[in-house]
This record gives structure tokens, sequence and C-alpha cells, in this order.
């Protein structure tokens, strides 16, 4: 009888056991459906950054491109308009932009003189609102969306991150870095966190240096991914709590290097490096994602790189491996009623950039 109770135990823990085992899957197979936008002859690359809104004559997609205001109709993917934004003036711009943020009313840019620029969506500026100035310990800020790094809406104003483009000694007890800006009074306070102590050993690499910020709104947490390190950060309330995010295969983190030419010092990344980089949140099925890039491929030897989503629910829990190559589509998507949409790498039309719709909700844990 014993023998029997722990059989049927064995059995019982066992399948706990497979159930709660992350699956593994192709990308390919989440793929439900296909989004096509048009391109004018202003128009080389659209990349990801658009933003669904419902008007009263029906769904748009809008995104800035090359000085422009571009909006689509939705899902129809037709240029409905184009307003040309200014560089200079009274109502300029500036020529680099370092990040925006489209909102119901207003466009809001990242300017290279450290401003937040308010604009409407007719191409005049409205105000101009210097950004919190960095202590002496942050050397400089870098109020930037590189390497997708998004604007979120806080109850405040906007959640900007201040991302190093390389990482140094100093910095290392350095916390204040996500600023929740008001839009009313221009005051702000930060999201403060540190980067881990493995950080230190990639100090002066362009991509292991960095971090990516996720903001969920459902329950006001941000979500930290650390380029090399294999946790997530999660700070709700004040409080912080790592979560374990890494996939099946382990990541190789491969320091870059520096030379010197004349005044200026150039970093030169390590292509074979493994490396997270973006946390996004798919807002249909409310699943987290992080993107891990295992290892680097071939063109000449035709040897493809392999990419993992690794998806969490909101507690944490990883489901599963999402495996993919950066021949398949690029891992950063925006969001629409219907699901998510990431760029298809390979374009087969001059005149129509296409985008695939994965459906996160076919992963049954």
């Amino acid at each position: 009888m014993n023998r029997l109770f722990y059989l049927v135990f064995l059995l019982i823990a066992t399948a706990c056991t497979k159930s709660q085992k992350p699956i593994e899957i192709q990308l390919t197979d989440l793929i439900a459906d296909t989004l096509f936008l048009q391109k004018d002859t202003l128009t080389k690359y659209l990349g990801v950054n658009f933003t669904h809104f419902q008007t009263d004559s029906g769904e748009v997609l809008m995104t800035f491109n090359r000085h422009r205001l571009l909006t689509y109709s939705y899902p129809e993917g037709k240029i409905l308009e184009s307003i040309k934004f200014e560089k200079e003036g009274p109502d300029g711009i500036g020529g680099f932009i370092a990040g925006y943020f489209i909102d119901q009313n207003f466009i809001y840019f990242l300017s290279q003189d450290q401003k937040l620029i308010e604009a409407d969506f007719d191409g005049f500026v409205k105000r101009r609102i210097a950004l919190p100035e960095p202590p002496p310990a942050r050397l400089a800020s870098n109020y930037s969306t590189r390497e997708f790094n998004p604007i979120f809406k806080s109850e405040r104003g906007l959640f900007i991150s201040d991302v190093p483009l390389v990482l140094k000694q100093s910095l290392l007890e350095y916390t204040d870095w996500v600023v929740d800006f008001s839009l009313q009074d221009s005051s702000f306070r930060h999201v403060s966190f540190s980067f881990p102590s493995s950080a230190g050993n990639f100090l002066d690499d362009p991509e292991l240096g960095q971090y990516f910020h996720l903001y969920d709104a459902s329950d006001k947490s941000h979500w930290i991914s650390f380029s090399a390190s294999d946790s997530i950060l999660k700070v709700r309330e004040g409080q912080s709590s790592w979560i374990p995010a890494d996939p099946k295969e382990n990541l190789e983190f491969l320091r870059g290097s520096t030379s010197q030419k004349g005044e200026w010092t150039v970093f030169h990344p390590n292509d074979e490096s493994g490396e997270y980089t973006a946390l996004q949140k798919d807002h249909h099925t409310g699943l987290i994602f992080r993107h891990a890039k295992i290892k680097s491929g071939d063109l000449d030897q035709n040897i493809k790189s392999k990419h993992v989503f690794l998806v969490l629910n909101s507690a944490g829990e990883k489901l599963a491996e999402v495996a993919f190559s950066d021949w398949d589509i690029t891992p950063y998507a925006f969001q629409t009623p219907d699901g998510i949409y990431f760029p298809i790498v390979v374009q087969l039309w001059e005149d129509q950039v296409a985008y695939a719709r994965v459906d996160f909700s076919k992963i049954k844990p």
C-alpha cells in the first residue's frame, strides 16, 4: 500500500513539474496576420515606433519619420496625412531628435540640448521645457529612446529614461536613472535603482552597459532589463525584487574593446557576445517578454543568428521561450487593439512595409 501511494505521488509530482516547464516554440508558429503600411517617395524605412489612436473618423497609427508626422489609416495602412516639422526657427525642433512620445493631443520631442519640446499635430511648437540637470556623479545625462528605451505616460507626466552611452565605474553607485517628469509644473522625481555589481565587468562597452525600462501601468511597476544580467529587476512602490528571466541556453557575455583615434575614443562592441535588450508588454494578452540575443549569425556562411523571447506573466513566472532569427523579424514591436506587430526583416515590396502580428495567446502553459 505504501509503495502504491509513493508511485501515485511520484506521478502527480512529475505531472506538476512538466506543467510548470516553460514551453519552447518557434515564433513563426505564432504569426497570425500581416499588416502592410504604405510608403511614399520620401520614406526609406518606417521603423516600429507607432502609436494607435481611435479618432472620430476611425482608427489611425501615427509615427514620426524624417521630421514628418505620418498618420495612417488602420488597418488599411494608407497614408492619411504628412505634417513636416521645421528644424530651425520659432517652431524648430532641431536637426537631431533623441526620442519622441505621441500623446492624444501633442507630440513630445527629446532634443539634443536636453530639452523636452511640446508640439501640436500641425507642426507648431507650444513650449520648450528644460529636463533635470544631472548631478556631478552622473557626469552627463543622456535622455533618449536609444535602442528602444521608450517614453511612458505617468500619472504626473512622462517617465523618461537616462541611459548611459557607456557605463563608467562611478556610475555603479548612481541610482536616479528614470525621471518621472511633471508636464504641469516641470517638477520631477526619480525611479531609483542600481546597476548590478556584475555590470562592473563591462565598463566602456556600448552594448553591455545599458538597461531597458518597461513601465507596467496595470500595477504601477517598473521592470528593468540589464544587458548582461540573467535576471530582471522589478521596482514597485519603492520595493525591488529580482526575477530570473534567462533562456535554456546560456548567454556568453563578451566585453568589447576601445581604440584611440586622435582625441577620440572609439568603442568596439563584441559582435559575438550574447545580450539582453528590450522588455515589452503585449497589452492584448497581458504577457511581458524579454529579448535575448544568444548567438550572432554569419550571412556569408548562411548561418542564422539565434534569438529568443522570454515570455513571462505579470507575476514574473516564465511561461515560454519563443525562438526566432534576425532573418525573421526585428525584436521591437508596436501595439494595436488587435495585437502586437513586429517588422518583417525580408521585405519583398518597394511601396509598402510589412509587419507580422504575433499572437502570444497561442501560448498555453
